[in-house]
C-alpha cells in the first residue's frame, strides 16, 4: 500500500508540475513576443522552429493550435505555413520524456527549496516574478514527482515480478499498447504517457521491447485527442487538427514499423539497447522525438493532401460564412490608418446584422434571413477576431489618439457582440408569443430602433447620432407599465407571460447596449476626423 501511495502521490507532483509550468510559462512570454511569434510563423522554416520553441514552453500542442487558430481568425496570419506550427510543437512536447529520463532530482530539490525560502520570505516582487517562482517550482515538482516514481517502481517490479497475469501483460504488445493510450487519453498528452514510460524503463519495470509498444499506443492515441477536436472547428481550425492526425499518425506508424524490425531481429535489438552499453530511457525518449520529427516532416509533405481532404468532408457552413471577416487584411496592420478604418468598417458591418436577428419572429419578417442562432455565433465569432486583430494592432507602436481609436473600436465590437447575444435570447423568447399582439408590436419597435442603429453603422457613425439616440431613449418606465398591464391580463398564460416579461428585459438591455454602440461609433468617427 505504501508503495502504491508514493507512485501516485509522484504522478500527483508530475501533473500538478506540468501544468503549474505552462500555465507560468505563458505570460512570462509577454505581447511583443506573441507578436514576434506571429512573424515568425510566416515561412516553413521558421513554423517549424518557432512551432517547436513554442511547444516546450508550453507543452500543449492543443494550446499552440488555438494561438495560431486565433492569429488566423484574427487576419494576423494566413493560413499558410502557420497552420503546420502545431504540429512542430509536438516535437517541443517530446523534449519532456528526454528530460525525465536524467535524473535530476537533486537539481529538483534545490529548486523547490530557493522557491520555496522566496514565497515565505516574500521575496519575489511583481508579478512577472511571481510567475517566474511558479514556473521553476512546477518544473522542480515535475522532476521530482517523475523521481517518486523511479523510486516507487523498484518495490512494485519486485512484487510484479513471478505473476502469471504481469507476465502475459508484458508478453501482449496490444495490451501494452492499449495502456499507453489509456495514459495519453487521460492525460490529453502522448508526451506525458511517453515519460511514465521512461520512468518505468529507468525503474526496472519495464525493458526497452516491452516499452516501445506502449509509448506507440500513447502517441496514436493523439489521433483520437486531435480529431475529436475537428468538427467543432472553423475551417483553420479543422486544417491545423487535422494535420496533427497527419503528424501523430505517422509518428505512430514509424514507431510501429520500428517495433516490427526489432521483433523481427531480436538480436539488433539486444546490440542497440543492451542496459549495459547505455541508458535505454534515454535511448527510448530519443526515439519518440525522432518519431515526432518524422511525422511532423510527413505532415509538411501531406499539407496539400489534407487540405483537400477537409474542404471535401467538412464544406462551410453559414457560421463559417458569416464568421469571416470583409474588411480586416494582415497586410493593413503595418499602415495604423488604414488598419483602424478596415477594423470601424468590420464593426458597422457587424452592427448592420442587428435587424436581421428578429426577422423571423416578426410577422412580415423575411423567412430567407439567417436564424437568430446562425447570427449570434456568427457575431460572436466575429467580434472575437476584430478584437483579435485590433490586439496585434495594439502591439505595434502607436501615437495617443490611435491608441484612444482602437480601445474605441474594441469596445464598440465589444458592445455589437453583446447585442448578438442578447438578441438570439429575445428572438428566442419572442418565438413563443407570436401570435400575441403585444408581442409583436415590440418585435415591430425594436426592429425599427435597430434600423435606425443599422443605418448610423453604415454611416460609419457620421449620420445624425443625436436623433438615434433620442430614439434610443431610455424605456425602463415604460417597459414597467407594460409589466403591470401584463401581469392583469387574465386571457395570457403562465407560460406567455413569462415570456413577454423576459421580452420587456430584454429589451431594455438591448436599448442600452444599442446606445452603448451608437455612442461609441460617434467617438470613433469625431476622434478620426480631429486626428
Amino acid at each position: 500500500m505504501a508503495t502504491i501511495a508514493l507512485m501516485f502521490s509522484g504522478l500527483g507532483l508530475f501533473f500538478i508540475g506540468v501544468r503549474g509550468l505552462s500555465a507560468n510559462l505563458v505570460p512570462l512570454v509577454g505581447r511583443r513576443a506573441r507578436a514576434a511569434f506571429a512573424r515568425a510563423l510566416r515561412g516553413n522554416v521558421s513554423a517549424a522552429l518557432s512551432g517547436t520553441l513554442a511547444g516546450m514552453i508550453t507543452q500543449s500542442s492543443t494550446a499552440v493550435s488555438w494561438i495560431v487558430v486565433s492569429f488566423v481568425r484574427g487576419n494576423v496570419l494566413t493560413d499558410g505555413p502557420a497552420l503546420l506550427a502545431p504540429s512542430w510543437s509536438n516535437v517541443g512536447t517530446s523534449l519532456l520524456p528526454l528530460i525525465v529520463a536524467v535524473d535530476t532530482s537533486t537539481a529538483a530539490g534545490l529548486v523547490i527549496g530557493v522557491v520555496g525560502f522566496m514565497t515565505y520570505f516574500r521575496l519575489a516582487r511583481g508579478d512577472r516574478m511571481r510567475n517566474v517562482l511558479e514556473a521553476a517550482l512546477g518544473a522542480g515538482l515535475l522532476l521530482f514527482g517523475m523521481h517518486l516514481v523511479s523510486v516507487a517502481v523498484g518495490p512494485m517490479r519486485e512484487a510484479l515480478l513471478g505473476h502469471p497475469w504481469w507476465e502475459q501483460a508484458v508478453e501482449n504488445p496490444w495490451l501494452l499498447a492499449l495502456i499507453g493510450a489509456g495514459f495519453s487519453v487521460a492525460a490529453q498528452s502522448s508526451s506525458v504517457a511517453a515519460a511514465l514510460a521512461v520512468a518505468a524503463v529507468g525503474g526496472g519495470l519495464l525493458d526497452f521491447s516491452t516499452a516501445l509498444p506502449l509509448i506507440a499506443g500513447a502517441n496514436a492515441a493523439g489521433v483520437i485527442n486531435n480529431a475529436v477536436l475537428i468538427p467543432g472547428e472553423t475551417r483553420p481550425g479543422r486544417v491545423v487538427f487535422a494535420l496533427q492526425v497527419v503528424q501523430k499518425g505517422a509518428g505512430s506508424l514509424l514507431l510501429v514499423a520500428l517495433a516490427l524490425v526489432l521483433a523481427w531481429r531480436p538480436d539488433l535489438a539486444a546490440a542497440l539497447f543492451d542496459p549495459g552499453q547505455g541508458d535505454v530511457g534515454a535511448a527510448l525518449a530519443l526515439i519518440f522525438l525522432g518519431a515526432q520529427i518524422g511525422g511532423a516532416l510527413i505532415s509538411a509533405l501531406l499539407e496539400p493532401p489534407t487540405r483537400r481532404i477537409v474542404a471535401r468532408l467538412l464544406p462551410m457552413n453559414a457560421v463559417e460564412t458569416l464568421s469571416q471577416p470583409a474588411f480586416l487584411l494582415r497586410e493593413a496592420l503595418g499602415d495604423t490608418e488604414a488598419a483602424l478604418d478596415l477594423s470601424m468598417r468590420e464593426v458597422a458591418r457587424l452592427s448592420g446584422r442587428l435587424p436581421q436577428m428578429i426577422e423571423h419572429v416578426r410577422e412580415e419578417g423575411d423567412p430567407a434571413a439567417p436564424s437568430a442562432a446562425v447570427l449570434r455565433a456568427a457575431g460572436a465569432t466575429l467580434t472575437e477576431t476584430t478584437r483579435a486583430y485590433l490586439a496585434s494592432l495594439l502591439d505595434a507602436p502607436l501615437a495617443r489618439d490611435q491608441v484612444a481609436v482602437a480601445l474605441l473600436l474594441d469596445d464598440a465590437a465589444n458592445n455589437a457582440g453583446a447585442l448578438h447575444e442578447a438578441l438570439a435570447d429575445y428572438a428566442q423568447e419572442a418565438a413563443h408569443v407570436r401570435a400575441v399582439p403585444t408581442a409583436q408590436r415590440l418585435n415591430e419597435a425594436l426592429h425599427l430602433l435597430l434600423s435606425a442603429v443599422a443605418d448610423h453603422a453604415d454611416s460609419l457613425g457620421a449620420e445624425e447620432p443625436e436623433l438615434v439616440l433620442a430614439l434610443l431613449g431610455h424605456r425602463d418606465r415604460l417597459m414597467e407599465d407594460l409589466r403591470q398591464r401584463l401581469s392583469s391580463q387574465s386571457e395570457l398564460t403562465a407560460e406567455e407571460q413569462n415570456a413577454l416579461f423576459r421580452m420587456t428585459v430584454l429589451f431594455e438591455r438591448i436599448v442600452w447596449l444599442a446606445r452603448r454602440l451608437v455612442n461609441g461609433l460617434t467617438q470613433v468617427q469625431r476622434a478620426q476626423r480631429a486626428a
